[in-house]
């Protein structure tokens, strides 16, 4: 278990983002009744591990308490996934193809950054979001390294809590900065929806997130 610590230590050394968690008020908040722990019981990792195109990338797989960051999948730097505890076996598969997008999203950054912009997606600082909507941003593991993008460098999809007073971390809505107009629209501009359709808001949140969800290794 001391190893898993270590594991996690060093994520965080890498990446920052339990600490940039625990910086962000709302963020803190929502999270404050999850544990951010290994569990007792990694066997569901080992078995995640044997997947062929799991060992092919060399992908770390930990198993953490049941409530961490809201029981939902996600990756942390280098190569680490990490499942909640009881995660169902019968999405065992399909959630591991899926992280490991965002694996490969973390150590192939030049690369996705070339997929984004040749599908008019432009890098954005969060100076360019209002402070009172950058504050009531959902931080998510997976897209923490590149935080912000603008489609069709004017439209930035943002991830905010539906309620700021108590903040939920699986309750978010994506709502669109227009940096054109400086002006937050509730619906997706028409031209992300011709391109991509209408997709649910776990998908919208960010193009690395889009991706996951559509594409395989």
């Amino acid at each position: 278990m001391s190893d898993i610590y270590r594991l996690l230590d060093e994520a965080d050394r890498l990446d920052g983002y339990v600490s940039a968690c625990r910086a962000s008020p709302i963020n803190s908040e929502a999270r404050s009744l999850c544990q951010y722990v290994p569990w007792n019981d990694q066997s569901l990792g080992r078995r995640a591990e044997a997947f062929h195109f799991v060992k092919g990338v060399g992908a770390k797989v930990i198993i953490l308490t049941p409530s961490a960051e809201g029981g939902m999948p996600h990756t942390r730097a280098p190569n680490i996934i990490c499942l909640p505890a009881y995660f169902p076996d019968s999405k065992l598969e399909e959630t591991l193809k899926h992280e490991l997008v965002h694996i490969s999203q973390r150590q192939n950054p030049e690369q996705w950054r070339k997929k984004a912009l040749a599908e008019g997606w432009i890098p954005i600082l969060e100076a360019q979001i209002p402070a009172n909507w950058l504050e009531r941003c959902r931080l998510n593991p997976d897209t923490y390294d590149a935080r912000f993008w603008a489609f069709e460098g004017r439209h930035v999809p943002l991830p905010i809590f539906v309620r700021e007073d108590k903040p939920e971390l699986r309750e978010i809505l994506v709502r669109w900065w227009d940096l054109k107009n400086e002006r937050l629209n509730g619906s997706a501009p028409s031209s992300f929806v011709r391109k991509y359709g209408n997709v649910a808001a776990s998908s919208a949140e960010h193009p690395y997130e889009l991706w996951a969800y559509r594409d395989t290794i």
